[in-house]
């Protein structure tokens, strides 16, 4: 038979551990809500004197801290159709570039009336980071372990001009 005081004792037990658990989960969803994050960057530039204005958004996604993935949305905007062929060959020609060195792009460009458009992902899991970095030593120290951490990111688009949150 139970005596009262061992029932009492059980039911102090219980509550610890259903305590415990709740706790457990608790700091299980916030670690992992809080181990990825996503950067937003904006730039705008009206460079009406020379014909054209840019706009671009990048959203950087990050796990612990270390881009994982980039998405880049850039906008070049011009009644001059020279400008914007200009700017097409020049993306193409630096995105190829770089998928062919580096691997982890894939992008696509878009020549319609009066604007040229860039969308890039970049897969920072598939990027040979090491001959990236040995190309471009200035991002060596926005590095851990030859990753890009979401700090370097954000630096290198705001040097840039751009505006993160």
């Amino acid at each position: 038979m139970i005596k009262n005081g061992d029932n009492m004792k059980n039911k102090k037990l219980l509550l610890g551990i259903v305590i415990g658990i709740i706790v457990l989960i608790i700091v299980v969803i916030l670690f992992l809500l809080l181990s990825r994050k996503t950067l937003t960057c904006t730039f705008k530039s009206d460079q009406s004197s020379n014909g054209y204005s840019i706009s671009a958004n990048y959203v950087v996604k990050a796990k612990y801290g270390i881009v994982q993935r980039v998405n880049i949305n850039e906008v070049i905007t011009s009644k001059d159709s020279k400008v914007l062929n200009k700017f097409e060959k020049q993306f193409n020609k630096q995105y190829s570039y770089n998928k062919k060195t580096y691997g982890g792009y894939k992008y696509k460009i878009t020549n319609d009336t009066d604007k040229v458009t860039s969308n890039v992902t970049i897969d920072y899991n598939k990027l040979d980071m090491k001959q990236f970095i040995d190309n471009n030593a200035a991002i060596k120290e926005d590095t851990e372990n030859n990753k890009l951490t979401l700090d370097g990111a954000k630096k290198m688009y705001e040097a840039t001009g751009a505006v993160c949150k």
